[in-house]
């Protein structure tokens, strides 16, 4: 799944993630447990805060592998 800042320009999101793709907007107020819940890690973002992701979102482009799954996250916030 990619997620992105609001603020992320479409020259951007192609080098970092290429053609076509599908993204979803970081919010300003969201922290990593909001991209779990997104993401369906976890079913609700108080879940997510519990399990220890109540952290602020890193900046610059990250690929993050959560789960039992092994689900791949791929978030870019610029660095402001």
């Amino acid at each position: 799944m990619n997620f992105v800042a609001k603020n992320t320009t479409e020259k951007d999101k192609k080098l970092f993630f290429g053609e076509d793709e599908v993204f979803i907007m970081i919010e300003d107020n969201w922290n990593m447990a909001h991209i779990l819940h997104h993401a369906k890690i976890f079913p609700s973002v108080s879940q997510a805060r519990k399990n220890g992701w109540n952290k602020p979102i890193p900046d610059g482009f990250n690929i993050i592998t959560v789960g039992k799954k092994r689900i791949q996250l791929f978030i870019f916030k610029e660095m402001v």
